[in-house]
């Protein structure tokens, strides 16, 4: 048996369910609301805003609805956020604040289908392009950690070369100081 998920919502015309996305996630009161209002729009609000247009929509279906779209709205940041940090990665930028925010996009993922069973294409693909976000963080971040630490080895090996071999120790010892103490590995 599956249970019913927000069967009342998604029954309302695209138009509709648009507006109270906007009245949940943005605070934004349509432009036809009944009358007077003020604050932020509460659930009570979003179910006269249906009875006025035509539909009847309880206020727990729409308190499931909002928990829905809010967390979606939260995805749809955190990839604004990811592309930011991604468009200039830097050392002070690099992996750990990257997959902060990976694990953090994540997180809300599963969170997200841990509370619905049937998801809309336009939700599969939103989740799926934040995972694919999420991916290629991790991916470039870790990219970008092993350029730096082979970098630093070659700087470390061309310094350690020049030393010994002013100090005129032999090439053939030299590579295998530099094998041994730099974890140098031959391919």
């Amino acid at each position: 048996m599956t249970r019913r998920t927000h069967s009342s919502i998604e029954a309302l015309p695209v138009t509709l369910q648009d507006s109270l996305t906007r009245m949940l996630v943005d605070n934004i009161w349509p432009a036809d609301f009944p009358a007077a209002h003020k604050g932020n729009p509460r659930y009570s609000d979003l179910a006269r805003y249906c009875s006025h247009k035509g539909f009847e929509a309880s206020k727990s279906a729409i308190g499931r609805f909002g928990i829905r779209m809010r967390l979606l709205a939260r995805m749809r940041q955190a990839g604004v956020i990811v592309r930011d940090v991604m468009k200039d990665l830097t050392a002070e930028k690099a992996s750990e604040t990257q997959k902060a925010v990976s694990e953090m996009i994540t997180a809300q993922t599963i969170e997200f289908i841990a509370t619905r069973q049937k998801l809309t294409s336009k939700q599969i693909k939103e989740i799926a392009a934040a995972m694919r976000d999420c991916t290629q963080v991790s991916i470039n971040a870790d990219k970008y950690i092993r350029e730096q630490l082979a970098a630093k080895i070659r700087t470390a090996t061309e310094s350690t070369k020049t030393k010994l071999n002013k100090a005129g120790v032999d090439r053939k010892l030299i590579q295998e100081i530099i094998d041994e103490h730099l974890g140098v590995v031959k391919s």
